[in-house]
């Protein structure tokens, strides 16, 4: 080996390995003192790449979660108020069942049906005053609401808004509220007739006054054969008593043949005079000698009720209540039992994201975490490395001294 002290190849090279040993040593007490196996792009470019997109998707996910929290808030709210508005129409059929039985007083009724508006009205507060995040829950406001469960586009459940206004509940159907007009008999070429008057009967029962006679129109096929049965009826039961009630069915004739028998109700007929009117074409004759009350019923939805048209301050009043509440009670029952199906979904989502979150965690993990086990044994070896390197430099520059000796 030439003695030569302008370039210290023996330096040089020593120099390199102690910045290489350096380098190491930096980078391993950079891993664990931040725990990363990735600190910068250098580290692992790919790595970060990947480690980013996984990062991503975690992010998304853990906020789903979130979200998917608020839904089961949302719905817990929401339920639980419906909860409140269920007790109250409990209590208000209890009430209704109550008035319903005829050893009340007009005043026993009246006091019972003062509760039951005020219990109305509790529903409707609750309905319009109960919020979630500043925005009513039960009022209707609230349509489709879309909770975002996922951590893309498009990955979300759809939640139907609830509506439980007491305008909105127990919309029960009242039969034969359309009834007949004065100026309908006239409509159909009948002479005016003041006596007659037109009563509703919503529930469809015949009260007996006298005698009840109902025509069964079952298998009738013909116009002509309903009529011929409606007058023969009556003609048969003329005079018969103070107060006769005939009773006409006319959902049972066939829709072909009666196209407008939905409206006839009840028509009351005074007076010793002959009557007739026309039902979609056929004429019934009724011969009144006395007091005759003709009560028309059909089976054809005319008035949709809902909870703040009950009044349980008489009999009727008050059964009809019980259809009105028992048709709320229903829905409210169905409300809770969707708002429980999406509390039930939510806490399944919830379960999925976090085993999704959680399998992307480790697959980040094993990319970008430091193995402190492996970083310490590489910073061991980077010290010792480092300490022989400073070592062995001393040594390569002190070999151009020997150059003296030749000199001496």
């Amino acid at each position: 080996m030439a003695q030569i002290i302008n370039t210290n190849i023996s330096s040089l090279n020593a120099q390199r390995n102690l910045n290489s040993t350096q380098n190491s040593l930096a980078t391993s007490l950079e891993r664990l003192s931040s725990g990363l196996r990735i600190n910068s792009a250098k580290d692992d470019a790919a790595g970060l790449a990947i480690s980013e997109r996984f990062t991503t998707q975690i992010r998304g996910l853990n906020q789903a979660v979130r979200n998917a929290n608020d839904g089961i808030s949302f719905a817990q709210t929401a339920e639980g108020a419906l909860g409140t508005i269920g007790d109250a129409l409990q209590r208000i059929r209890e009430l209704s069942v109550q008035a319903a039985n005829d050893s009340n007083s007009a005043s026993d009724r009246q006091a019972l049906n003062n509760e039951v508006q005020q219990l109305i009205s509790e529903v409707g507060r609750v309905a319009n005053s109960t919020e979630f995040n500043g925005q009513l829950v039960l009022d209707g406001s609230l349509r489709d609401l879309f909770f975002q469960i996922g951590a893309n586009q498009g990955q979300s459940i759809a939640v139907s808004g609830v509506d439980a206004r007491n305008t909105e509940l127990g919309r029960a159907i009242s039969m034969g509220e359309a009834g007949l007009s004065q100026d309908q008999i006239n409509q159909v070429g009948i002479a005016s007739i003041d006596d007659i008057t037109i009563t509703l009967d919503t529930v469809g029962i015949l009260e007996d006054l006298g005698i009840e006679i109902e025509v069964d129109l079952t298998g009738i096929t013909t116009l002509e054969d309903a009529v011929r049965e409606i007058n023969t009826a009556i003609t048969t039961f003329v005079g018969a008593d103070d107060s006769e009630t005939l009773a006409v069915r006319a959902a049972q004739l066939s829709a072909a043949l009666v196209v407008d028998n939905e409206g006839i109700t009840t028509i009351a007929i005074r007076g010793g005079f002959d009557t007739e009117f026309e039902i979609a074409g056929g004429t019934v004759t009724l011969d009144d000698d006395d007091d005759t009350e003709v009560e028309f019923f059909n089976d054809t939805a005319s008035v949709v009720k809902n909870l703040t048209d009950i009044d349980v301050g008489t009999r009727f009043g008050a059964t009809e209540a019980l259809a009105i509440v028992d048709g709320a009670l229903t829905q409210i029952s169905g409300l809770r039992a969707e708002l429980g199906a999406v509390q039930a979904r939510f806490e399944s989502t919830i379960a999925n994201l976090s085993i999704s979150s959680e399998n992307l965690s480790a697959s980040r993990s094993r990319i970008m975490d430091a193995d402190f086990a492996a970083e310490t044994a590489n910073l061991t070896r980077a010290q010792i490395l480092q300490q022989a390197g400073t070592a062995m430099l001393a040594q390569a520059n002190a070999l151009p001294q020997n150059v003296l000796n030749l000199l001496g």
